[in-house]
């Protein structure tokens, strides 16, 4: 299966190096642009799709937030310091729950996010 799949970024030796490396690890992952708006989502791996339940076609542009699995049980509090994380304003552990696209806890997991 060729890396570029899926991929919605101009040609760049290090996030294909990247998606190889993870790929290769079996991760489930995706890959956002900093420097555009909403940090968008350019790349998810089958391993994503799979476990969240949305084609690679609804994710990509979306939010680097993944704001599309926040669901009744997804706390304010824990939105608000991934985004923090994410957007690179500070270092932040955050124990999040987030849903399967037919509306299944998809899992419920700490993440650390820093500059």
């Amino acid at each position: 299966m060729p890396v570029r799949r899926g991929h919605v970024a101009p040609q760049n030796t290090f996030l294909d190096t990247i998606i190889r490396k993870f790929e290769s690890q079996s991760r489930k992952f995706v890959i956002a642009n900093a420097r555009v708006e909403n940090c968008a989502i350019i790349f998810c791996n089958d391993g994503f799709c799979h476990m969240c339940g949305y084609t690679r076609a609804e994710i990509m542009q979306k939010p680097c937030t993944c704001n599309f699995l926040y669901g009744p049980h997804t706390k304010r509090l824990a939105i608000a310091q991934m985004a923090q994380a994410l957007l690179g304003s500070e270092e932040r552990k955050v124990e999040i729950t987030l849903y399967r696209k037919d509306g299944r806890t998809a899992m419920t997991f700490s993440m650390t996010g820093s500059d």
